[in-house]
């Protein structure tokens, strides 16, 4: 065989016993969650939105089998606990635009409102945190919103 072939060969076993199970939650929120069935949830105070995601979390935390423990916080604390892997999840009201988007990972918008849509609003999550991150964007695509605060107005 020549070696060129062979090289090839071992390159592509490398290649695929590099392929693992993907995506992957590099601290294990996703397992942590289920195993321990608690997800714990960080809340921004702001409503409406306080109370229309604490109804998300609740939904998603029962669709793992878990309950949900919840921790009121500033902003800043609350992402902070959240980079820390202190909380699975932070709400209240961020959206896209948010000046934490580079420290922590959000779930695509689960809703657009405001002037023109503008304002898309997420769920935040631990930065890499893949699995987890994916699972719940799988549950929020199902998800009906019961009500939105532009129904309220």
């Amino acid at each position: 065989m020549p070696v060129a072939k062979l090289v090839l060969i071992l390159c592509a076993l490398i290649l695929l016993s590099a392929c693992d199970n993907y995506p992957k939650d590099p601290k294990h929120t996703l397992k942590t969650v289920q195993k321990e069935g608690i997800l714990k949830v960080g809340i921004i105070e702001q409503q409406p939105w306080t109370s229309i995601e604490r109804n998300i979390a609740a939904a998603f935390a029962q669709n793992l089998g878990a309950q949900v423990e919840w921790g009121t916080y500033s902003e800043s604390e609350a992402i902070e606990r959240l980079k820390n892997h202190d909380l699975h999840m932070v709400i209240g009201g961020l959206t896209k635009a948010s000046p934490w988007k580079k420290e922590v990972g959000f779930t695509r918008p689960y809703l657009k409102n405001g002037d023109k849509k503008k304002d898309k609003h997420v769920l935040a999550i631990p930065r890499g945190e893949n699995l987890f991150i994916v699972t719940l964007e799988k549950f929020l695509k199902n998800y009906h919103l019961p009500e939105t605060p532009e129904e309220n107005t």
